[in-house]
């Protein structure tokens, strides 16, 4: 897992600063940054799996069974996030390579 965002982070490095300048590069950067989110969804439905499976066998209260969850498994709101604002890069990278095409 720490491979797959390892290289999510310097294919976002390399975005924001604007070393990829042409429509080719940009395509396999857009491309390797998807292919890796796909990557790490496997380890998302994992970590969400443990996730429950320490919420729901909790003998206690909902919301005591929600933190003790939380807390076992950290990994998996940091999964959540990093998808969120990785898939926020992938727009942008969709929208400049639209305007690429049309220039």
């Amino acid at each position: 897992m720490n491979e797959i965002l390892t290289k999510i982070s310097n294919i976002i490095v390399t975005y924001e600063s604007g070393e990829w300048i042409t429509e080719d590069k940009l395509r396999a950067m857009h491309r390797q940054l998807t292919s890796n989110l796909f990557f790490l969804a496997a380890y998302n439905t994992e970590y969400f799996q443990n996730h429950n499976a320490i919420q729901y066998k909790h003998k206690g209260s909902v919301s005591s069974g929600l933190i003790l969850a939380n807390e076992q498994v950290p990994e998996l709101r940091m999964l959540r996030k990093t998808e969120s604002t990785a898939n926020n890069v992938v727009n942008a990278m969709r929208s400049d390579i639209a305007t690429l095409r049309k220039q």
